[in-house]
């Protein structure tokens, strides 16, 4: 609103208006249509109508036309902006990072390594009782987005995840990738299996660590009383029985009858159709998602996390905190 309201009040001030992307090329994607072939062929009043836009496209429009310097983030969306907003773009800003500026390479392979250990930590718990694979060779791939199927891509990565999986059988590597997809969603709260896999794992955590413990005082003890002529002490002399049984109870609760969890949260909206059912009828993604029985090369998390708080294409810390129980 500012932009319009600057230029009718004769502000003397000079606008730059930079979008990247349109409101009504968003809902136009979003539906079953040919978007780009067709872009220059679209009643631009008529389907912001239809959709119950037309006040924001208006809006939108005026910004556009009010503004002295209008410019876009790609070029792809300069030719979008040109047809649905009816301006040509000014120039275009391409998004980036200047990646000379921030050339600390030994801080960020630290930082890489630790923010990997977290990743390795949620894995072991989300695939407990499944952990057949070697993490030290996995690959970790991610997508994040708004709560949409096609508008994200998230079925083009669905679809190539499944081609990699096919690929990754037939030539019997041993590497097995985990891929996330991260989608702003109304939730209840996190899923019983994914907290309980958490909660095993930093039982059995808890439980090495205090053995580890024990067994270190013991060796020290052993070690300190020891007289020429005596043996050292054994590996079975070091753990005490009650230890043993601790550890045979925290390895049996790491068994499993069912399938990892595919998503983390419970939806609000369980009854209505998510990007989990989404295509369920394509034979590629029920194999991808688990329902046959050979082991995956490919293993597809959903990740939700609260919706109507903020836009984002990457999850800020902010909202990461509701993965902190999950060490993630």
């Amino acid at each position: 609103m500012a932009l319009p309201l600057c230029r009718k009040r004769r502000i003397d001030v000079t606008t730059i208006f930079t979008t990247h992307a349109t409101l009504l090329g968003r809902y136009l994607c979003a539906g079953s249509v040919d978007f780009y072939n067709n872009l220059q062929y679209f009643d631009v009043d008529a389907e912001a109508g239809k959709r119950g836009i037309y006040h924001r496209y208006c809006i939108e429009r005026a910004a556009t036309h009010s503004c002295d310097v209008f410019t876009t983030v790609s070029h792809i969306t300069a030719y979008e902006s040109e047809h649905l907003l009816k301006r040509k773009p000014d120039g275009v800003l391409p998004n980036g990072l200047n990646v000379v500026k921030f050339s600390a390479m030994h801080e960020f392979q630290n930082l890489h390594a630790q923010s990997k250990e977290k990743i390795h930590d949620f894995i072991r718990g989300h695939f407990y009782g499944h952990n057949d694979f070697d993490l030290e060779n996995t690959l970790y791939f991610f997508t994040a987005g708004r709560y949409e199927y096609r508008n994200k891509g998230v079925d083009m990565f669905i679809e190539s995840l499944a081609r990699l999986n096919h690929r990754l059988k037939i030539s019997g590597s041993k590497t097995t990738v985990v891929a996330f997809i991260i989608m702003p969603a109304q939730t209840h709260s996190l899923t019983v299996e994914a907290l309980k896999g958490q909660a095993v794992i930093k039982a059995l955590r808890d439980t090495v660590d205090n053995i580890e413990k024990g067994i270190g005082k013991r060796l020290f003890e052993r070690a300190l009383r020891w007289h020429d002529g005596e043996q050292v002490p054994a590996e079975k002399d070091l753990m005490s029985n009650q230890e043993k049984v601790m550890l045979k109870r925290r390895v049996y609760a790491l068994k499993r009858n069912s399938l990892p969890p595919i998503v983390t949260h419970n939806m609000v909206r369980d009854g209505v159709p998510s990007i989990i059912s989404l295509r369920v009828a394509s034979r590629r993604y029920c194999i991808l998602i688990g329902l046959c029985c050979f082991r995956l090369m490919i293993k597809p998390i959903l990740f939700l996390t609260k919706s109507g708080e903020c836009s984002y294409s990457i999850i800020p810390p902010t909202e990461l905190r509701s993965f902190s129980i999950l060490n993630f």
